[in-house]
């Protein structure tokens, strides 16, 4: 599924794109998931419970933050979403080429502009970073490689421990971070009903740097901090068991994976 934001301080405008990129979905035959908000601290105190979106349209021009502040935002993030402005003044679309849009669209946005601008985003969509898919007790979730910290086996389930960085509101103009403080990780576990043997194959079908410590763990090893005899040290401060079969390897493993560049 497809899942759009669109962010829009007008309630026509948000009514207007929503319709368009409903009609744009349902012409492609693209299942989609569409989130109107309407201004950007709407959006980021809302987020947490939705996934992450794919594409968002962003009004330029709002009250408080602007689109290009939390478009930047979510680039020092680290959300590789696809990003179309929205704009009423030809003069803005000047601005935030630094956060890679896709493109701009001048208001009143015309029907076949968008259409095009929606199909070089999802086109984008599909090359980006690789994901694993979790089948879930509720469903299915898309999770990036690069989000996930570690895998635990959990009877014929998998806990997958995945983590992303929250940044704060500052006190300052629109949503920059809080001045000398780093973003905090926050923790999610989703509970696959797939086991962990199977879900270790995907990851490294898919290129990522993941390895077996345990007949029990799988790390990620952008996320390890030391390695010892009998455990790892995860960034998080958790400590996971290895198997002294495998202590070898994780270091090679582990070596291999820094001397390479990864991450």
């Amino acid at each position: 599924m497809l899942h759009v934001m669109i962010c829009d301080d007008e309630t026509a405008s948000l009514t207007f794109l929503e319709a368009l990129v409903r009609e744009w979905a349902a012409e492609r035959k693209w299942e989609t998931h569409i989130t109107p908000y309407r201004n950007a601290e709407q959006f980021l105190f809302g987020r947490e419970d939705l996934e992450e979106a794919d594409i968002m349209l962003l009004d330029i021009d709002m009250p408080g933050a602007s689109g290009i502040d939390l478009a930047r935002r979510l680039r020092r993030e680290g959300k590789n979403v696809q990003i179309i402005f929205v704009t009423g003044l030809v003069e803005y679309a000047l601005e935030g080429y630094d956060v890679e849009a896709v493109s701009y669209l001048v208001k009143p946005v015309e029907r076949e502009r968008l259409f095009a601008c929606m199909d070089r985003a999802r086109e984008r969509c599909r090359r980006e970073e690789p994901v694993l898919l979790l089948e879930l007790a509720g469903g299915t979730a898309r999770v990036r490689l690069a989000q996930i910290c570690y895998l635990e086996s959990d009877a014929h389930d998998t806990q997958v421990y995945c983590v992303r960085p929250v940044y704060a509101l500052g006190t300052g103009k629109g949503t920059e971070p809080c001045k000398g403080r780093e973003p905090a990780r926050k923790k999610e576990v989703l509970r696959s009903r797939t086991g962990i043997r199977e879900l270790e194959e995907r990851l490294m079908l898919s290129g990522g740097s993941f390895f077996r410590i345990h007949r029990s763990y799988v790390v990620n090893l952008a996320y390890v901090s030391r390695i010892a005899r009998k455990e790892v040290l995860m960034d998080s401060g958790e400590s996971l068991p290895v198997s002294r079969s495998r202590w070898e390897a994780l270091n090679r493993a582990y070596l291999d994976y820094y001397k390479g560049g990864s991450q």
